[in-house]
């Protein structure tokens, strides 16, 4: 009786044979596929893995490469210079010609000198101590005997501050920890050699190299967003962080605080070994590695997420089906869904308990598989990095800005234009509010440093060409030796134009546009690096520790440019700048947070589609069960009708909110409620008019109530897909 579903002819032996051949067929074929998308899928995270191994040991030997000949090149500049300073030993003006000659015409350090001990230039001089600085737009000279007596102190047990000419004589000369030069207020790693005439001492030359300018030879080794740089010093403490450039110099941090696993002898001696260490910023598994500096006796440790080449492009070939599965990720939970499907109606086939129960146990499984795979790509897409969204010129270190000022320069002489004035701009956003017409209401500070030496006749200020409303009052002015520094008050009103597609697991950029005042001349915004601890992107520069913005994570920010060609002049006629034009935007990442919507929107969906299931649950001809239930076709449309103005409701009151102009995921679920209560009314109305339709009448419409979840789910599954996809 169990089997009077199915017409006589598929109830013989041979035709259930036959069945079970196309099910076992099916079952094997899409198993084998899925079993093979999976294992190109590990085979390309394999690639990926080897390739980020590759990229940071090549790039370790690059580092330890470009520090070495750099150290190198300095300590050739000293030699020169003290060459040249013991043949003028005996009088200071040629003595001060020559620091200043060298420390014109060479680079790659901060500022260059010499000290020399009492008398030694002359009877008349207790001592003398020219100095040359560097800054941006050249360099001038400074005695460093005008700010300290650097023979009477004396030397502590770390031979830093103004201690470095004792601690030279000490050990003869030779690389000194890094400590903080008072003259080019920055901290630097010295390099000093005797200067000896005739076998007597008459002092020492000095060559200053700037930290940050070390930290550039690294910041060029691209980390990834997540990946960080850390040197430590020849005590090994940590005295330069990238993720922290500009707070970390005089840590304390000791390298086993950091890596306490790691053998230190063991890292210093066997440079082709990589270690698993946890991601700092995320506690993601990331792979290290250490260069040791023996010019200096440092220790340089690199970072990189394991998952590096899950966000860029990889340098190796690999296979098409293996190419296909990361362009369209969502190709595996399909298959795995698929093919769980196949083996629950391939053991149900198997299994001899009546075809009904058979339905039932395939039904639940078949409807849990559908539901896991949505919300396996809920997670997935959740977790999904946000490189679709910035994948742009990103300026988040030191490195990124030289580069773009070196090209944008360039261009800027190929093309014939004036010459570009950058001005360093720094933003910090306080509050973010959005309205219900996703208008943005922005509040904070944005600053401008200029440089004193270069006296440019421009007007000062910044505009936000977007707004709608703006309001930008200064608030502050401070001046410094080199710069003078202006600080504006901003509030502007920006109208948001969002992708909701994926609502509500979309991922928002919220940008703010910026433009120089003044129009007229060749001014370039450029990120003031200097005003931030870090410009990584995860530690969301310019923003408040605890910055939030209602119903969203804030994920990242960031600055970067955007290129654009306007077809105006803006009615000024010797405009410089009018083509390829690099406009600054400040931005920040946003993740939807979808508790909200899920209980405002989905959760009467769901409800919905559970009293709908209850209301077929009511069909029925068994005159015991309509004592029961009272099942009457009309009750059950209008039961229906009800549910679909229920739904209904909370499909335009989802419109009227979100605003959107295109078909978002959240409604696919209001579009499925719509299906299935039109399926269940069709149904209701064919089994109560006693149409001989198999499906229908079988055992009082017991079909239809087993099928309403696979089929939910499915659907459901099928359109996650479409919109994921």
């Amino acid at each position: 009786m169990t089997e009077d579903l199915l017409p006589a002819t598929y109830r013989t032996p041979k035709a259930k044979q036959t069945w079970f051949t196309i099910v076992t067929g099916i079952t094997l074929t899409v198993t084998f596929l899925t079993a093979l998308l999976l294992n190109f899928y590990q085979s390309l995270a394999q690639t990926k893995h080897e390739e980020t191994q590759s990229y940071l040991h090549l790039n370790k030997e690059i580092v330890k490469v470009t520090i070495d000949e750099h150290m190198r090149a300095v300590e050739l500049v000293a030699d020169e210079l003290t060459a040249k300073l013991v043949g003028v030993s005996g009088d200071y003006s040629a003595i001060q010609h020559q620091v200043n000659n060298i420390g014109s015409i060479y680079d790659g350090f901060i500022g260059i000198g010499a000290a020399f001990e009492p008398f030694a230039v002359s009877d008349s001089l207790r001592l003398f101590a020219p100095y040359s600085v560097h800054f941006e737009s050249g360099y001038r000279s400074e005695r460093i005997d005008a700010y300290y007596d650097y023979f009477n102190i004396q030397a502590d047990g770390n031979c830093t501050g103004d201690s470095w000419y004792k601690c030279a004589k000490a050990q003869n000369g030779g690389w000194l920890p890094i400590q903080f030069d008072e003259i080019s207020n920055a901290w630097v790693v010295p390099y000093t050699k005797a200067i000896e005439k005739d076998g007597q001492l008459l002092g020492y030359s000095l060559v200053n190299v700037a930290l940050d300018e070390i930290a550039s030879l690294i910041s060029k080794v691209d980390t990834g967003d997540e990946g960080y740089a850390i040197i430590f010093n020849s005590e090994l403490r940590e005295t330069y962080h990238s993720l922290y450039p500009n707070s970390r110099i005089d840590s304390q941090i000791h390298f086993s605080d950091v890596f306490p696993k790691i053998d230190v002898n063991e890292a210093k001696q066997h440079g082709e070994h990589l270690y698993v260490v946890a991601n700092e910023l995320t506690g993601s598994k990331s792979y290290l590695d250490i260069a040791h500096i023996e010019y200096t006796d440092w220790l340089i440790a690199l970072v990189i997420e394991r998952e590096f080449f899950a966000h860029h492009e990889l340098k190796n070939e690999v296979h098409s089906v293996a190419s296909y599965v990361e362009q369209n990720h969502h190709i595996l939970p399909l298959f795995c869904v698929l093919s769980v499907i196949c083996w629950a109606v391939f053991i149900s086939s198997m299994i001899k308990i009546g075809i009904h129960n058979r339905i039932w146990y395939s039904a639940i499984v078949v409807t849990a598989t559908f539901f896991i795979g949505i919300v396996y790509v809920w997670v997935e897409q959740q977790v999904t990095d946000l490189d679709a969204i910035y994948g742009r010129t990103v300026v988040s270190n030191d490195a990124d800005l030289k580069g773009f000022i070196k090209d944008y320069s360039k261009d800027s002489l190929k093309h014939h234009k004036p010459p570009p004035i950058f001005i360093p701009t720094g933003m910090a956003v306080q509050s973010v509010k959005m309205d219900s017409e996703n208008n943005l209401y922005v509040s904070g500070y944005v600053w401008q440093r200029y440089l004193l030496s270069n006296d440019f006749d421009i007007e000062k200020g910044v505009v936000f060409p977007e707004s709608r409303e703006s309001i930008i009052k200064q608030v502050y002015e401070n001046d410094s030796a080199e710069y003078k520094t202006i600080g504006w008050e901003f509030h502007v009103l920006l109208p948001e134009h969002f992708d909701y597609e994926t609502y509500p697991f979309d991922k928002q950029l919220l940008g703010l546009r910026v433009w120089p005042k003044d129009y007229q001349a060749h001014v370039i915004l450029t990120p003031d690096l200097m005003s931030y601890d870090s410009m990584n992107t995860s530690s969301k520069p310019g923003l408040e520790k605890d910055f939030e913005i209602a119903g969203w994570r804030v994920e990242r920010s960031f600055f970067d440019y955007h290129f654009n060609d306007f077809n105006s002049n803006l009615g000024i006629t010797d405009k410089a700048n009018k083509t390829h034009v690099p406009e600054l935007h400040f931005n920040i990442a946003i993740t939807r947070n979808f508790i909200d919507p899920f209980v405002s929107y989905l959760f009467p969906v769901i409800i919905v589609l559970l009293m709908l299931y209850a209301v077929l649950l009511t069909n029925s001809k068994d005159e015991s069960r309509i004592g029961l239930v009272g099942f009457n076709a009309l009750e059950v449309l209008a039961s229906a009708s009800a549910l679909f103005f229920v739904a209904l409701l909370a499909h335009v009151e989802l419109r009227s909110h979100i605003g959107a102009n295109e078909l978002i995921y959240l409604e696919y679920f209001f579009i499925v409620a719509y299906i299935m209560i039109l399926i269940v009314s069709v149904n209701s109305i064919l089994f109560s008019w006693g149409i001989n339709i198999r499906l229908i009448q079988y055992q009082d419409n017991n079909i239809p109530k087993l099928l309403y979840w696979p089929v939910l789910g499915g659907l459901l599954f099928s359109f996650t897909l479409f919109a994921f996809w």
